[in-house]
Order: structure tokens, then C-alpha cells, then sequence
């Protein structure tokens, strides 16, 4: 799906697991393509990672190997966000750092998509 590779995080090399998630996850929503991207981000914005909406990162095992897989990326996204922002991201679940980081990169890279592709 072309409009996935609008992301700001697309020279990373994460962002093709990233792409793979989100096109295994849109399946199960109505429409066609771009409103079943709409709505899985919009659902994404209400309940994030920690919902459990993203098989791939409800374990925290699952999470552990993924960020060791993309660890430069992930860590490179997560910088470049609190430099952005002029401080440290909180991990205010308490969870593992690397589910954290997981999360926080998986929710940022789907934010990005979605503002550039529906705002």
C-alpha cells in the first residue's frame, strides 16, 4: 500500500515490520483501503499498544525480540521524538524499556501516517 510509505520514519528500516503490521491488522475493518487505515489509526489514537490491539506487542517477550531485532531504529525514533519535544518521553506504564520503546515508536510511526495521510 502506497500510502504507507509517506511516513516521516520511512528511511528506517523498522518501518517495513511497521507497514506489516498495520496492513495485517487493517483486515479486520470495513471498507475499502484508505477507510479501513482510517479507522484502524483512529482506534489506535483511543487505545494504543497497551490495549492489546497489536498481537505483535501485547507480550512482553514478543516486544523484547522485536526491539532487539530494530534496536538502533527504535532507539533513533525514540530520540529523535524527545528532541522534538525538548524532554524525555515518560513510560508511564512501568513496563520493560523495550516494550515501551515498542510502543511509543509503533504509536508515533502510526501518528505520523495518519496526520499526513487524513489531517
Amino acid at each position: 500500500m502506497q500510502a504507507l510509505s509517506k511516513s516521516n520514519y520511512s528511511e528506517y528500516r523498522v518501518a517495513d515490520a511497521f507497514n506489516g503490521i498495520i496492513l495485517k491488522s487493517i483486515t479486520s475493518y470495513d471498507g475499502k483501503k484508505r477507510e479501513q487505515l482510517k479507522s484502524f489509526f483512529l482506534d489506535m489514537q483511543q487505545g494504543g499498544c497497551v490495549s492489546g490491539m497489536i498481537s505483535e506487542f501485547i507480550y512482553h517477550a514478543d516486544c523484547k525480540e522485536f526491539y532487539i531485532e530494530h534496536i538502533d531504529d527504535l532507539e533513533n525514533i525514540r530520540t529523535e521524538l524527545e528532541e522534538a519535544i525538548g524532554e524525555a518521553i515518560e513510560n508511564r506504564f512501568q513496563a520493560p524499556h523495550y516494550t515501551f520503546v515498542c510502543w511509543l515508536c509503533f504509536e508515533e510511526y502510526c501518528y505520523d501516517l495518519y496526520s499526513r495521510l487524513f489531517e
